[in-house]
């Protein structure tokens, strides 16, 4: 009964792949200890498969539990792969190079639970730097990937871990190494050993500062919005007024969830503090416009916010549907028909779709009827020909808008042309190029 139990755990090994799994296995394992399981065990945890290194540590974690009360699990496995280190380094040829770093990286795991003497591990790490070529180059680097930090930081290896590591440059240095083997030093050294640099100073703030923003980026909710509301205007305005809107722009660092929640304090306070709420439009139309005329990669995220900020000014009916349609001709045209057309808007740059895409999402379910309808319609009409202008689309922008509430269904070429050629037909009526070019020249 026994041996089929032992056999049933040897055989779950492999599938121990987390803490609790191999937790689990060690108490079951307690229940059938003997000095013939033991070795059983032992010997399954050293011929673990060599493309299995991600099991190590769990193997390591076994030992390192059984070591309290059954001493001879890792000196027993100790033994077995130093044996094998042994033999796999005398034997000088360039082949099993998996099971030598599986090999070394097992005894850099033990040597991390402390099952492993450091002794132990320098002496491996020495047997390579002596003949540092090949295949040792790899062991060497694993190891110091594995344990090697570990060692470093520990106040009694610090000192002969630092001189191997000096070593270990030095023989980079003077041998003549392969692109791929002098990168694999470099990096384990510094995994070692980082370079050293200034601590980051966290920016200092005043306490007015810091309960603002704990206002905006940790309280405010749906559920808190009132109080937040109220605590604002409790503010001394004349001194904080500039550092409020200075957050209110910063959507970007908060939840999006919370950017209606921003729009919503800045509708409110619009019947206390007037031209703080003008100021808030003024300052995100610029920073959109901004964001238009440097087409940095690196804004996208804030771009996106910013846009979303806006339909939501909308939405709780802070600005009306002209500065939305205004912003979203803008973004049409801003930069064509000047030499840096390429640049602003480059051919294969997608990203002005999604931007559109994020207004309409957010308040265009309002231009539902009337003269606002009338105005989707027409600017939509204008969006599928910059969306047909593009080209193939990215399949991430064509999935927004196929699922976007306006249905701009991208299907074949010949539905491609058939709205290219309708556009072209209205293009060429005066009363259509009059109304485009008061709509471009209102937004610029």
């Amino acid at each position: 009964m026994d041996g089929a139990s032992l056999d049933n755990i040897l055989q779950r090994l492999p599938g121990c792949v987390s803490r609790d799994l191999i937790d689990q296995l060690t108490v079951e394992f307690c229940y059938l200890n003997s000095k013939a399981n033991r070795k059983k065990l032992a010997r399954a945890l050293f011929n673990v498969n060599r493309t299995s290194l991600e099991l190590l540590p769990y193997y390591s974690r076994l030992v390192a539990t059984l070591s309290t009360c059954m001493k001879d699990v890792p000196s027993m496995l100790l033994s077995m792969l130093e044996e094998e280190f042994n033999f796999l380094i005398n034997k000088k040829d360039q082949i099993n190079i998996e099971t030598k770093i599986k090999n070394i990286r097992f005894i850099g795991e033990l040597c991390k639970f402390k099952m492993a003497p450091p002794a132990l591990v320098f002496s491996c790490l020495k047997s390579c730097l002596d003949d540092f070529s090949h295949h040792n180059i790899d062991v060497a680097c694993n190891l110091l990937e594995t344990c090697g930090r570990f060692l470093y930081r520990s106040p009694e290896t610090t000192i002969r871990m630092a001189n191997m590591l000096e070593i270990l440059m030095r023989l980079k240095n003077v041998k003549n190494l392969d692109p791929r083997h002098s990168t694999l030093v470099e990096n384990a050294y510094y995994l070692c050993k980082p370079p050293e640099r200034s601590a980051r100073i966290s920016k200092v703030r005043p306490p007015l500062h810091q309960y603002i923003r704990k206002l905006l980026f940790s309280d405010l909710d749906k559920s808190s919005v009132e109080h937040v509301l109220r605590q604002l205007r409790k503010l001394p305005w004349a001194e904080c007024q500039q550092y409020l809107l200075k957050c209110f722009l910063k959507v970007h660092k908060g939840k999006y969830s919370q950017v209606h929640l921003i729009a919503l304090l800045t509708a409110s306070l619009s019947r206390y503090h007037d031209d703080f709420a003008v100021a808030v439009v003024d300052e995100v139309l610029e920073e959109i416009r901004v964001g238009l005329e440097l087409n940095d990669y690196g804004m996208q995220q804030r771009r996106l916010a910013h846009m979303r900020f806006l339909g939501e000014l909308y939405s709780y009916k802070h600005i009306d549907s002209s500065v939305v349609f205004d912003t979203l001709y803008l973004i049409i045209v801003f930069g064509h028909g000047t030499p840096e057309q390429d640049v602003l808007d480059p051919p294969e740059d997608c990203f002005r779709i999604r931007l559109i895409i994020t207004l309409l999402q957010t308040c265009g379910h309002y231009f539902s009827k009337g003269s606002s309808k009338r105005k989707l319609d027409k600017f939509l009409l204008h969006f599928q020909r910059y969306i047909i202008s593009k080209g193939p689309l990215p399949l991430d922008i064509e999935f927004d808008i196929q699922v976007s509430s306006f249905c701009i269904q991208l299907a074949d070429m010949r539905e491609y042309v058939h709205k290219t050629s309708v556009t072209d037909r209205i293009m060429k009526s005066n009363r259509f190029r009059s109304c485009m070019m008061h709509a471009v020249r209102s937004v610029l």
